[in-house]
């Protein structure tokens, strides 16, 4: 996918060597080019429109350095803004020469477009083109910041799926019946993650309840995905030409309402012929929306239009009233805090909102005339402000300059003013801050809701997900693993947005799916050069690798809500006290792969940008919870040896499935899958990997070699989720976890495993129970390893394959793979925590990091069940976490540190005896032996210990380690 260019608002100054160019003279002269080619206009009206919109903010905020009465600079802000374009263009000097090489028609072309602000026919000039080639069939694309606009634009019209819509309908019934008079309880924030149909699902709903639509993002966020568009002028009344003190800007905002209802009357009057055909309200709802689509321009000019005018002589009797029932109210009530609020309105004010309410109710009267509403408690009309970041943007003081709030909090204190009315307002941003639209209630700006209830509504998060079809996206048994490693496959998962884009129609959309989501993982435009920022860095980790984070921090909690606005990451829920956000990274195979080509980034970069050194920085600042260090470092393992895999299998073979034609070509296509045996291979290295496939079953007798039974087996996992219970540990839901290339997490309460990762036993197999197995894992960060029987995994007694009927078509012996990951074996612990060391002719040798199969360290079948029954275990026990053990690991000290399992002995300067024993007397920890226990007499406590010496590092062979197996049979 082509690189979208700068976005509005942020307008690149001309580079230095640029300067000197505007009035140097042309060393040429203009030629007259033949007759200009246009090319097939493939954008419509809207899409130039929009450009048309990049294009005057361009040259407006640079007007400084490239006076738009230069065609060359005129040129250069056209192509800025639209990436089909040369991108030589954006620079003056390509700009100057494609000059002089078209002569005075492109100069006039330029000159007439900026007078009519139209340069549509710029855009479809063909010499101007970025690939001339591609036009010469129309029937291709290139993808640029136009295409895409398109592609969002048409994605706006595929069938809305899921009932977002309709929750969010009852639950804004559900707050309008029960506010009352709860202050500020009137309006309700939508907050959510980027692509999730936040604004197509309030869209949908007001085909349900009669809505108002306003869309105020700003121009420096209207890039190539942004849609719908922006009422500007509607925008630039509510926040740029909003007065700039608070009390003014409260005014500024009922006036405002004011006139919206006032017009909105009169628009729904003219209309009664049409809805008079309406039988529900639901239809007088859906008939507005469709006349909103046709005339929402002019029906907001009209409200911009209106001059508020106040009947004076009404007002001063108002005003009147208003001072006796104050003074009233002060002598029986002098807490402010107390009060019911209008003492605190101006005369103005609260004059404005008694008129609105008016209005209100004629509009209301109207519409009922049409359709009658069964409950009159419920909501009638809604007012949804789209993008309203900016209103929390601004910030206003009062008058005295002691008191400022932002016109977010002042809009809503004016919607306070029509409490008693069936009206409300829904906020919705991505980009806002939870503080500042749903703050806790010790943080908000009203003495009303800080000393008295809170009655702030919780943000509403519950939007589409998983919901690109009615029906099922796949069955057991209908597809196979080249049928789910597809793009189009992959975008029926998690937010709306992916499968919205790829239906558009657009011909280069789905390649540009999975740029479009690194950009917008990271926050960055240009995914492959962008400099990521740490909070793109912890958004790509925690989308493969499943990080939690330390919620009980505050700057987390901060952090968290940036990933939600710019990274990506869904806001699961938000409490009543709004204290914290739940959020995280679900399933969603597109980000999955888009976050794979970023950490290849990341390991390429290495140093302080490793995975694992993050990994680390992370953790030692807080952001991630230390309670799972065990099972974060294994995930990370497998996650790295997965992608060393997929590059190892895309080197080796001349695969050219799913490889698209664009720089993303350098990148292999993790959700591809691998084979099971590159996987092996890029965990434990050459080495110890043949031994691994060529070891035999550990719990059967005469069983084939690991290479054998496993010659067609792939793994695919590009992320790990998290299992809610028990239930997801089977081969039912492992064929389910492959299709959306994912591995389990277990829960907390999962018994002798912590990790599944699924196995597909039949590349070419239709995906099912019966093709799946899984790799089950058991870590363990403990300094000391357990004995065999304590930590060996038996899928019969956790049931991970299904119980065998005895009428059952034919005998299930489908294999699986244990690891038991014993992390943080280190041999000083080991060494030190025993009384007597056993004899010499016994004593299995103590290595930091070593692997070994189960059937090297069984002197005989171990089994719960008959040979014949059983499912073939292939064991793998692997101690200690070095390069020497796992080929991904790049830095000991580093995972060391991750593990939190470097002793203190260990990490001493001074590792002579006498040294060790002075800093053991210092009792950083409690052992037996003299340092600690010669003040007790009794030598059983204070015996001198014989130290072991430390071997060195290897691997554990079978034939050479019986011994070690006997040790481990005797504990």
């Amino acid at each position: 996918m082509a690189n979208t260019g700068r976005s509005s608002g942020q307008g690149s100054k001309r580079p230095n060597e640029d300067a000197d160019e505007i009035n140097r003279p042309s060393t040429k002269p203009r030629t007259q080019p033949p007759e200009f080619i246009f090319i097939e206009d493939r954008y419509d009206e809207l899409v130039h429109h929009e450009l048309d919109e990049d294009t005057a903010t361009y040259l407006r905020d640079n007007s400084m350095a490239m006076p738009a009465t230069i065609p060359e600079w005129i040129l250069v802000a056209v192509a800025d803004t639209c990436d089909r374009l040369d991108s030589q263009l954006q620079k003056y000097p390509g700009a100057h020469q494609a000059m002089l090489e078209h002569g005075t028609a492109l100069e006039d072309l330029l000159k007439g477009a900026y007078e009519k602000k139209d340069y549509k026919e710029v855009r479809n000039l063909l010499v101007l083109q970025q690939d001339k080639s591609l036009y010469q069939d129309v029937s291709h694309g290139t993808d640029d910041k136009g295409q895409q606009k398109q592609a969002v634009k048409q994605a706006w019209t595929v069938t809305y799926n899921g009932k977002a819509h309709h929750l969010l309908y009852e639950t804004v019934r559900t707050m309008t019946k029960e506010m009352g008079k709860r202050v500020y309880a009137n309006s309700l924030a939508i907050v959510q993650s980027s692509g999730t149909g936040k604004s197509r699902t309030v869209h949908e709903h007001s085909k349900l309840i009669f809505t108002i639509p306003f869309n105020l993002r700003s121009d420096r966020d209207q890039k190539g995905f942004a849609y719908p568009f922006p009422d500007r002028k509607i925008r630039d009344h509510l926040c740029q030409n909003a007065p700039k003190e608070l009390q003014a800007a409260r005014l500024h905002f009922m006036e405002f309402l004011h006139n919206l209802f006032s017009v909105v009357f009169d628009e729904v009057k003219a209309l009664e012929p049409e809805f008079k055909v309406a039988r529900t309200y639901g239809e007088v709802a859906k008939m507005w929306s469709a006349h909103l689509e046709k005339g929402r321009d002019e029906l907001y000019q009209k409200v911009l239009d209106m001059k508020y005018d106040r009947d004076e002589k009404a007002f001063k009797v108002f005003k009147e009233s208003k001072e006796k029932r104050d003074k009233e109210q002060a002598k029986s009530n002098p807490d402010p805090a107390k009060t019911d609020g209008r003492t605190a309105d101006s005369a103005a004010h609260l004059f404005v909102a008694e008129q609105t309410k008016d209005k209100i109710s004629a509009l209301i009267s109207i519409i009922s005339k049409f359709a009658k509403v069964n409950d009159p408690s419920d909501a009638r009309v809604v007012i949804y402000f789209d993008e309203a970041h900016d209103l929390t943007n601004i910030i206003v003081p009062d008058k005295t300059g002691s008191v400022s709030r932002t016109l977010y909090h002042a809009f809503c204190s004016t919607a306070n003013g029509i409490l008693d009315t069936p009206v409300f307002f829904l906020f919705l941003s991505t980009h806002s801050s939870l503080s500042k639209f749903a703050p806790p209630q010790w943080m908000y700006p009203s003495a009303r809701v800080y000393d008295g209830e809170d009655t702030i509504q919780p943000p509403f998060t519950e939007l589409p997900f998983d919901c690109s079809q009615d029906g099922p996206v796949i069955r057991p048994g209908e597809k196979a693993l080249r049928d789910v490693a597809t793009i189009k496959f992959m975008s029926a998962f998690g937010r709306p947005m992916f499968f919205s884009l790829l239906k558009s129609g657009e011909p280069e959309m789905e390649w540009s799916i999975i740029n479009l989501a690194r950009s917008k993982l990271i926050g960055r435009n240009k995914p492959d050069s962008a400099e990521m920022t740490d909070d793109a860095k912890l958004a790509v980790l925690a989308v493969r690798v499943l990080l939690n984070f330390n919620t009980s921090r505050s700057k987390t909690q901060a952090r968290l809500v940036k990933l939600v606005q710019s990274h990506m990451a869904i806001a699961f829920s938000i409490p009543q006290h709004r204290e914290t956000i739940r959020t995280g990274y679900p399933s969603e195979p597109i980000l999955a792969e888009a976050a794979a080509r970023q950490m290849r980034i990341l390991r390429s970069r290495g140093g302080s940008d490793s995975p694992s050194q993050l990994l680390k920085n992370f953790l030692e600042t807080g952001v991630i919870d230390k309670g799972e260090r065990g099972e974060l470092v294994a995930r990370l393992i497998f996650t790295l040896a997965y992608d060393d895999a997929a590059e190892a299998y895309e080197r080796d073979t001349s695969e050219n499935l799913n490889k698209p034609v664009d720089e993303s070509s350098k990148y292999p296509f993790y959700s591809k899958g691998v084979p099971l045996e590159y996987f092996i291979k890029a965990l434990f290295g050459d080495n110890h990997a043949e031994r691994i496939l060529e070891s035999h079953p550990d719990n059967v007798a005469d069983g084939k070699t690991f290479r054998e039974v496993f010659d067609d087996a792939w793994v695919r996992f590009t992320h790990f989720q998290r299992a809610g219970d028990s239930s997801v540990v089977s081969t039912e839901a492992a064929w389910a976890a492959a299709a959306r290339a994912m591995a389990f997490q277990c829960s907390s309460g999962q018994a002798v495993i912590d990790m599944v990762i699924p196995v597909i036993l039949r590349r070419e197999g239709k995906l099912g129970e019966d093709i799946m197995t899984a790799i089950l894992v058991q870590d363990k960060d403990r300094f000391k390893a357990g004995t065999r029987a304590s930590v060996e995994i038996d899928a019969e007694t956790i049931k991970f394959f299904p119980e065998q009927s005895s009428e059952g078509p034919k005998e299930d012996k489908r294999p699986y793979i244990t690891i038991v990951m014993e992390l943080g074996v280190l041999p000083f612990y080991q060494t030190q925590a025993k009384y007597e060391a056993p004899p010499a002719e016994k004593r299995p040798p103590v290595s930091q990091s070593s692997l070994a199969t189960g059937h090297e360290i069984t002197r005989k079948v171990r089994s719960t069940k008959t040979a014949k029954e059983a499912h073939p275990r292939y064991a793998i026990f692997v101690n200690g976490c070095s390069p020497s053990v796992y080929k991904v690991v790049d830095n000991e000290d580093v995972y060391a540190a991750l593990l939190s399992s470097r002793h203190t002995l260990q990490e001493h300067p001074r590792q002579t005896p006498d040294a060790l024993s002075a800093v053991r007397r210092l009792k950083p920890f409690w052992i037996k032996g003299p340092e600690c226990f010669d003040w007790t007499d009794d030598p059983k406590l204070s015996g001198v210990i014989p130290v072991e010496e430390p071997v060195a590092e290897g691997v554990t062979t079978g034939e050479d380690q019986l011994e070690l197996g006997s040790a481990f049979e005797e504990g």
